[in-house]
């Protein structure tokens, strides 16, 4: 999926440049930093879903939650990628 956003955004650089005048280069992902995206994510979606878990929010446990699954889809690609 990054791959195709990653194609999605080189077409649309290419085209600024071409229509603009300007030289914008959209950059690719390294395995190294998809990984750090996915443990981030992670990590903030999992302090927000103990925030949640605290003051009985469910729409904070609900933000938490889709972090945590946000970071697996990430951490997943980044295998994908190898």
């Amino acid at each position: 999926m990054l791959d195709k956003i990653h194609i999605i955004m080189d077409a649309a650089c290419k085209w600024g440049n071409k229509n603009l005048g300007t030289s914008i280069r959209f950059p690719k992902p390294t395995k190294k930093s998809i990984v750090f995206s996915a443990f981030s994510s992670g990590s903030i979606g999992s302090a927000i879903l103990m925030y949640g878990f605290f003051f009985n929010n469910k729409w904070i446990l609900l933000f938490g939650g889709l972090g945590i699954i946000s970071s697996v889809f990430i951490y997943r690609q980044s295998a994908k990628n190898d």
